[in-house]
């Protein structure tokens, strides 16, 4: 099966304007203050797919479908975590058959949040763009979700849009790539690079387009027939071990561990592209490039001379499983769970940056969406009823000691946790909060 975007929906994808996403986000302010994400009237609060039968007839209608898409991007990022983590809670419990659907849907869920945070409103066969401020249009195409999110992903990523969008929402150090990057060209020499990772972070969308049955394999079939798909506990415990360090907020970023290793990885595939040779530590042209741009930020000495070393892999010369994970294509049962679930954090990374730039842009602090982030934390059991933590990221300590207690059990006895029935009975409540990936959702989301 082949799907495409007609001229007419390509050509309108092409014209959107992240400041016509500004300004309705902007104007979502009168209901947040009421505790609420959109209008009680708003004509698509209930129902939407419903209601979308009919297009909207008015301006009134226009506007409150525009307010709706702009409010689904946090929403859809917040989701895509929590199917996360239930298919991470899948990985600890030897179910890679359940993995698999799960991390789908938290890829999709990424995918249609940084979609609607383009102005890019993902429903079932009737798809809305914003257009303008407040404002709604039909696209032509009436492909269903799955379909429509992978081939708007995938035109919106050739846009320079996409591009510009991703060198200013990774930050390490606090910095953009697009600052990071300027000694070299900044934010168009990423141009290519972005693309590339749009579609390998997405890529089990299009797979799913090209051959469905694949995807209802995980979703519809048995399991048994041929084989129980399962997983090598081990490399699930190292899987998330590891995707959990990546995971770890810095007070100058909400996913500063991906972003440093995006930068390097950026930096190593810009030098491969002008000199056509890899880059390495002992090639005097890349450790130029690296300490060009380093010295260029005007860094403290300890800091940047820090940085150099990483980024010549002199220090943490290897990147986190994720960034290795997410680029297997499937057709390895041990570890197609895992590659998908790769592909769904780094996607997520993605998205709920654009949610979290939106939000800031507009104005909204934390506190604004307490109404919200408190009643997710207490439903998901993040923190007990009535005592939410003072700042978000300090859901960060939860996790670390969690991990801190895997690695006490396994040094006091290696072979603790080598099958399953070690781990579900050994990690007890530790488990639980392994799979809360919900907290990444809320400290990468809400300004502080």
């Amino acid at each position: 099966m082949t799907a495409v975007l007609s001229a007419a929906d390509q050509a309108t994808i092409a014209a959107l304007s992240r400041s016509h996403v500004e300004v309705t986000t902007a104007g979502l302010k009168p209901f947040l203050k009421r505790n609420i994400w959109v209008g009680k009237t708003n004509h698509y609060a209930k129902d939407v797919v419903g209601r979308l039968r009919n297009a909207p007839v008015n301006p009134v209608q226009r506007r409150n479908l525009a307010q709706y898409i702009v409010a689904s991007v946090s929403l859809h990022a917040s989701d895509g975590w929590g199917y996360l983590g239930r298919a991470i809670a899948c990985v600890l419990a030897g179910d890679a058959h359940r993995a698999l659907h799960l991390a789908y849907y938290a890829e999709l869920r990424a995918a249609m949040s940084l979609l609607a945070s383009a102005g890019i409103g993902i429903f079932n066969r009737k798809h809305y763009v914003i257009p303008a401020a407040n404002s709604a249009s039909k696209l032509r195409t009436t492909d269903g979700t799955h379909v429509a999110a992978w081939v708007a992903l995938e035109h919106w990523a050739r846009q320079p849009a996409s591009g510009a969008l991703f060198a200013s929402l990774v930050r390490p150090e606090g910095r953009s790539l697009d600052d990071w990057f300027q000694p070299l060209g900044g934010a168009a020499t990423l141009e290519p690079q972005a693309r590339g990772w749009f579609m390998q972070w997405g890529m089990d969308l299009g797979l799913a387009i090209k051959d469905r049955e694949a995807r209802n394999e995980s979703s519809y079939r048995p399991d048994g027939i041929p084989t129980i798909w399962d997983a090598p506990v081990k490399d699930g415990l190292e899987f998330v071990r590891d995707t959990w360090n990546a995971l770890e907020p810095s007070s100058t970023s909400s996913f500063e561990q991906i972003d440093r290793h995006i930068l390097r990885i950026a930096l190593e595939r810009l030098f491969h592209s002008r000199f056509a040779r890899a880059a390495a530590s002992t090639d005097a042209d890349f450790v130029s490039m690296a300490n060009g741009l380093v010295d260029a930020q005007s860094l403290a000495a300890p800091t940047a001379n820090r940085l150099k070393d990483f980024l010549l892999r002199r220090a943490a010369p290897t990147d986190p499983l994720i960034f290795n994970y997410s680029t297997a294509e499937p057709g390895t049962p041990s570890s197609d769970a895992l590659a998908l679930l790769s592909r769904a954090v780094l996607l997520l990374r993605i998205a709920t940056g654009s949610a979290h730039d939106l939000l800031r842009q507009a104005g909204f602090a934390a506190d604004a969406l307490s109404f919200w982030w408190e009643k997710v934390g207490e439903a998901r059991g993040l923190w007990p009823a009535g005592s939410p933590p003072d700042v978000l990221s300090d859901l960060w300590a939860d996790v670390k000691a969690s991990l801190d207690d895997l690695a006490d059990v396994e040094a006091t006895d290696p072979n603790a946790l080598e099958s399953v029935n070690n781990v579900v009975f050994g990690m007890e409540g530790r488990l639980n909060v392994l799979s809360s990936h919900e907290r990444v959702g809320l400290w990468g989301l809400c300004p502080s």
